[in-house]
């Protein structure tokens, strides 16, 4: 079987677990429909950080990302749990390493991370 899940969005689901979420951005935004979007990628960051894949599926992915995973073999609510805890992080000290398995024999995705103003953040994305 092989995952179809996108990098980024396995990025986005667990990029905050583990830290303290830091402020909003969403009122960095005047234009509402920049607004909605920044929102719905804070929604889909802290349904990852409550371990709740149903909510990522049924709030926040298209539906033809859904159906896609759907008919990949598996579905959603599986897909975005695997995304959610498989991961492998390990920490020199100001850098860390991130790596994610595609399904259970597939290809690991790896992220980079460095300290920056007191919290992690992203600075490689493989895919």
């Amino acid at each position: 079987m092989r995952r179809v899940v996108p990098m980024t969005l396995l990025a986005l689901a667990f990029a905050g677990c583990g830290t303290t979420a830091p402020k909003s951005s969403v009122d960095n935004f005047k234009d509402p429909e920049q607004r909605a979007v920044a929102q719905k990628v804070e929604d889909l960051e802290e349904a990852g950080k409550r371990n709740k894949p149903d909510d990522i599926c049924s709030d926040i992915l298209a539906q033809a990302l859904v159906s896609q995973l759907n008919a990949a073999g598996t579905d959603c609510a599986t897909e975005m749990k695997k995304a959610i805890e498989e991961r492998k992080v390990t920490i020199n000290g100001a850098t860390a390493t991130a790596e994610v398995r595609q399904g259970t024999d597939g290809p690991t995705e790896t992220m980079q991370f460095a300290r920056e103003k007191g919290q992690w953040r992203a600075t490689a994305l493989s895919g």
